[in-house]
């Protein structure tokens, strides 16, 4: 099971940097207000837990595939290329274009849907001012789920 250990990882990596993007944009806003009112006590306040957890995680999750990737392919490969992308022989290449088919008409689907989620950004602005970042988040969630699904179903 290659391929699900390959999302598992997508995901992860996925949901650490949505998270320090949450935790980039809180602090963004710290500054702005800090522009708009320079006597503050301080300027911004950011939690660094979310970038360590992400470049120490993603790192050696990515480190890990391209060391195991580096044996057999080239640097373009190596870095250019998904691990969901390792076909040994023809059928999983057929597979893999199946599944790349599905996740691209899921887009054609998710876009339309993400983009009606943002209208209701006015109304969750107090609360969750990061929502669009959580959002978006959804395309590349879609994507992978999409591809997985079709990539099992196929198999």
């Amino acid at each position: 099971m290659k391929i699900m250990k390959s999302v598992w990882i997508s995901l992860a990596v996925l949901g650490l940097f949505s998270w320090a993007l949450v935790e980039f944009y809180s602090a963004s806003i710290d500054i702005s207000k800090f522009l708009q009112d320079p006597e503050r006590e301080y300027m911004f306040e950011i939690r660094l837990i979310p970038f360590v957890a992400f470049f120490l995680i993603g790192g050696w999750l990515a480190f890990v595939s391209i060391r195991k990737k580096r044996k057999y392919q080239s640097w373009k490969k190596v870095f250019l290329l998904p691990d969901e992308f390792e076909e040994s022989d023809e059928r999983e290449k057929q597979l893999t274009a199946q599944a790349c088919r599905s996740a691209y008409i899921s887009m054609w689907y998710s876009f339309p849907v993400i983009s009606a989620l943002l209208l209701l950004y006015p109304f969750v602005t107090e609360t969750l001012p990061y929502y669009p970042i959580l959002v978006f988040a959804l395309l590349p969630i879609t994507q992978i789920i999409t591809y997985t699904v079709s990539w099992k179903k196929n198999f």
